[in-house]
């Protein structure tokens, strides 16, 4: 249990309704604003004792500076206030800086890659997500990223290029488009990793040496419809190594409903269905399977500053796994035996 940060989360869930925001330096040239939420999380899961933590508490730093009437510069820095008893360094997440104007907005440095960004339907807090099957190679976070983005009322663009170091990290494009049609918010996009010279797991089968590479794309939409909000995904991705004929193909649909009680407070649900397929000519592998995954909850929300939150999950089914030695992201795999989860939250923001 996360003791240091609780003890700063818990009276200021109680004060919040006297939070600001903290605007550190402001004038005619720009504005330097100080960011960050705390977070205080209770779950309980299947098969284990109830936890108490801080959920992913975070803070940072915007700065937003005019060079002309045709030219802006901004930056981000942002840290992590997630502590434990071995680490209790505070970790940078965010990093970057850019320019923006007519053109759209740059950024360069550390920064989220717009396919995890943008991610896609999901209403959920803590259980959600489980059909978003992009980042296995990408990470969904990169040191060394560029990103544009471009809005105007008839279309949004964006789009990431990440660099490869030298095969140290994934080269990673993407390219999402967003648009309303008919009513419907619209949004397409693609992705595509490569990954040289690691070490890999898929499913608990190494793959050392070669490159691996993920093809993910995605669509969805969504519509408000008075007080429901309705929205709908379809997700694809597969991974290949060309050291071992390795192929892990994924698909996921989702639904996702939220519906507005009052003007602060909502309902929300999702259903989410998965599944792949996993073979390995050279190594004689061949697994397939799929995963069932439900959410509910309630949110109220006080005020811009604070809020409350309650979930519960069902999981049946399986999920693939994948690690890479040269990065800190792995997942799975995973078996559910249709098991209950639930959570309870708050979030006081600045």
């Amino acid at each position: 249990m996360n003791k240091k940060i609780l003890a700063v989360a818990i009276p200021a869930v109680i004060l919040a309704g006297n939070v600001n925001a903290f605007e550190a330096y402001s004038s005619d040239a720009g504005s330097v604003e100080v960011y960050g939420q705390l977070r205080a999380v209770v779950q309980k899961l299947e098969n284990a004792d109830v936890k108490l933590d801080d959920g992913g508490s975070r803070t940072g730093v915007n700065a937003f500076y005019t060079i002309n009437e045709n030219l802006n510069a901004f930056g981000t820095v942002e840290y992590s206030l997630s502590y434990s008893d071995s680490d209790t360094n505070m970790k940078n997440r965010l990093g970057y800086l850019g320019v923006s104007g007519d053109f759209g907005k740059v950024s360069f440095g550390r920064q989220y890659l717009t396919a995890d960004d943008l991610s896609g339907v999901d209403n959920s807090y803590f259980y959600g997500g489980s059909h978003i099957i992009e980042e296995q190679v990408s990470g969904g976070k990169h040191d060394n990223a560029i990103r544009y983005v471009f809005e105007n009322d008839a279309i949004y663009i964006d789009a990431s290029y990440a660099l490869p170091e030298d095969g140290t990290s994934p080269e990673v494009l993407e390219l999402f488009v967003s648009k309303n049609l008919a009513g419907f918010d619209v949004t397409a996009g693609v992705s595509t990793s490569n990954q040289d010279h690691g070490a890999f797991t898929l499913n608990n089968v190494a793959v050392s040496a070669g490159s691996i590479d993920d093809l993910y794309y995605t669509v969805w939409a969504q519509r408000t419809f008075g007080d429901l909000s309705v929205g709908v995904q379809y997700t694809a991705s597969s991974i290949e190594s060309d050291a071992t004929s390795l192929e892990l193909d994924r698909s996921g649909y989702a639904l996702a409903l939220s519906y507005a009680v009052t003007d602060k407070s909502a309902l929300y649900s999702g259903f989410e269905f998965s599944d792949y397929d996993l073979k390995g000519q050279t190594i004689g592998t061949v697994d397939s399977d799929n995963l069932t995954n439900i959410y509910a909850g309630a949110v109220h929300k006080f005020n811009s500053f604070f809020r409350v939150y309650g979930e519960v999950g069902y999981r049946d089914g399986k999920t693939p796994g994948f690690s890479n030695s040269n990065s800190e992201w792995s997942v799975g795999p995973s078996a559910y035996d249709g098991e209950l989860r639930y959570a309870l939250g708050a979030r006081v923001y600045w």
